[in-house]
């Protein structure tokens, strides 16, 4: 690769860590809102639920991802910084996180299909405050199994001093091609695949059902942006499988393609749900003291039509 495509790779990833950096606190102060906000309507709906424990994911992940893999690559910290004995921890913390992130964008999926779909069991009898804490375990909880082979072989570290990536090598090449495989095809085509299929039903149904459509299209809304947040998922299991398919030497070319969209992943359930959704807004900015709190009305309410 020539040096003015790595010039322009590196000064995309900083713009990129810069610009998450600087939305890290509307992420954290979201997740603050929805959880004060939780006992009052709408915000005490499953979907809220799922969105509360999805953006402390992408919190977490962008916290994990920045300190491990790119404050090394800006020399932050010295080659040293990494011994052979534990570098498999930065590795297995981005499974474990990336999974916790895919359970909580299924998750959300399938809460809006029932939603749409099946509004009166959705309401009355699948989404209960019980069925909602298990998955909300299975999220945290199943991540373990997906990260633990990772525990069973050596993992070296590798610095580029071309590009300054920082990339993690099991030591044992067969393992390292066979895992990554895995995990890109899992996440790349059949998570996304089953997601995909759901929100296709969703906006179907949403377009051609005149009892869903009629009450003013916001259950659409809702839908509308949990579709944008997977979308950043599905660009990240595109560049998970290319990366899985290249060599680690010349793995970095996909490495700031991922990060990139990484970050854009992190940042997305925030922002997505604020840009789109008027009272999520105005909650946001009245606890920022910038307008009063008026109540938010049940009338033609699309939040409140998709618990």
């Amino acid at each position: 690769m020539t040096i003015a495509f790595l010039d322009v790779a590196i000064t995309i990833e900083y713009v990129s860590t810069a610009i998450s950096l600087v939305c890290l606190p509307i992420n954290i102060l979201f997740v603050y809102i929805l959880i004060i906000e939780r006992n009052r309507p709408p915000y005490n709906t499953p979907f809220f639920r799922l969105c509360i424990h999805l953006s402390i994911a992408d919190i977490l992940m962008e916290v994990f991802s920045t300190l491990f893999f790119k404050f090394p690559s800006f020399g932050v910290f010295p080659d040293t910084f990494y011994k052979e004995n534990w570098s498999v921890v930065p590795i297995a913390g981005m499974q474990y996180l990336g999974h916790a992130q895919a359970f909580g964008i299924i998750f959300i999926a399938v809460n809006r299909f029932t939603a749409v779909h099946y509004p009166i069991k959705h309401r009355q009898q699948w989404w209960t405050p019980k069925v909602t804490k298990t998955l909300l375990l299975i999220q945290w909880i199943t991540p373990i199994f997906f990260m633990a082979p990772l525990f069973f072989t050596d993992f070296k570290f590798l610095f580029s001093r071309n590009s300054g990536s920082v990339i993690f090598a099991a030591s044992d090449a067969r393992f390292h091609k066979n895992y990554f495989l895995a995990m890109a095809i899992v996440d790349g085509i059949l998570i996304n695949s089953i997601v995909l299929l759901l929100y296709g039903a969703i906006f179907v149904r949403v377009h051609t059902h005149v009892v869903v459509r009629k009450p003013g299209e916001l259950a659409l809304r809702l839908a509308l942006s949990a579709f944008i947040i997977f979308i950043c998922y599905l660009a990240l299991g595109v560049c998970s499988l290319l990366s899985a398919l290249t060599p680690p030497p010349d793995a970095w070319v996909y490495r700031t393609m991922w990060f990139v969209v990484n970050d854009v992943l992190c940042n997305s359930s925030a922002l997505v749900l604020l840009a789109l959704n008027r009272p999520i807004r105005k909650a946001f900015t009245r606890h920022l003291g910038i307008f009063s709190y008026q109540g938010v009305s049940t009338k033609n309410n699309s939040l409140l039509q998709a618990v």
